[in-house]
């Protein structure tokens, strides 16, 4: 090569005729691919309607009589089940939202004990105090209940006084709904080979469409490469 060969390439403004195929191959499968991975995402963000899990429902009902003097025990278990279910989302819940969580059901389940252990139970939680709280909601050991149980070690917390904390009757209710009311569609609840179908859309469908568009973009270049007499360097 001469030093004064020289070669102005553009990608943007292509100068031969197949310079210029080439940008519309790879323009038109850019399409392709950002339509189907952001175009998907477009259809879940319009068909999304907020959907409450069972456990936001017995909240609702529980709250806020649970908290009110002279509730009944079962509105109180009910509400401080709820409490636990997200409790056992433990690695997606905020530190933060986990010591309004904590408190609310330790005090729930220490208003629901007799006068004579209450006081022991919110200064010095320990393994009978663990127990006693899976007697007070009458939670089993085994099935889903086991679960439960195995949460309250994590879960019970000591409070300084009997009243039900201001903080809490505040944020609760914005606590719950934040972490059992999710967005939901057909789309979503749809399954597909085994799997929800928006997990299988974005964790291996749109895997496999790259590796056919990089085929397909193979195959197509190779074809304007003949047509236009093309030959790559070597």
């Amino acid at each position: 090569m001469s030093n004064s060969e020289q070669y102005d390439v553009n990608f943007f403004k292509p100068l031969s005729a197949h310079a210029k195929a080439n940008k519309k191959l790879i323009m038109m499968l850019a399409i392709i691919w950002a339509v189907g991975v952001f175009g998907f995402q477009f259809l879940l963000i319009i068909f999304n309607e907020p959907t409450p899990e069972k456990s936001f429902e017995t909240f609702q009902k529980s709250w806020p009589a649970a908290i009110e003097q002279g509730a009944d025990n079962q509105v109180k278990t009910d509400f401080a089940k709820s409490l636990l279910m997200v409790l056992g989302k433990n690695i997606a819940v905020k530190d933060n939202h986990k010591v309004i969580l904590k408190e609310s059901l330790t005090w729930t389940v220490a208003s629901m004990l007799p006068d004579s252990v209450r006081p022991a139970f919110m200064k010095a939680p320990d393994k009978g105090t663990f127990e006693l709280a899976a007697k007070t909601l009458r939670l089993q050991y085994s099935g889903f209940d086991k679960i439960m149980t195995d949460l309250l070690p994590f879960s019970i917390v000591k409070l300084e006084n009997d009243k039900f904390p201001e903080k809490c009757r505040k944020e609760l209710p914005i606590i719950m709904e934040l972490y059992l009311v999710h967005n939901q569609n057909f789309l979503t609840d749809f399954t597909f080979i085994g799997f929800p179908f928006h997990y299988w859309y974005t964790a291996q469908f749109l895997l496999i469409m790259f590796v056919l568009l990089c085929v397909f973009y193979a195959v197509s270049i190779e074809k304007a490469n003949k047509k236009h007499d093309f030959v790559e360097e070597t």
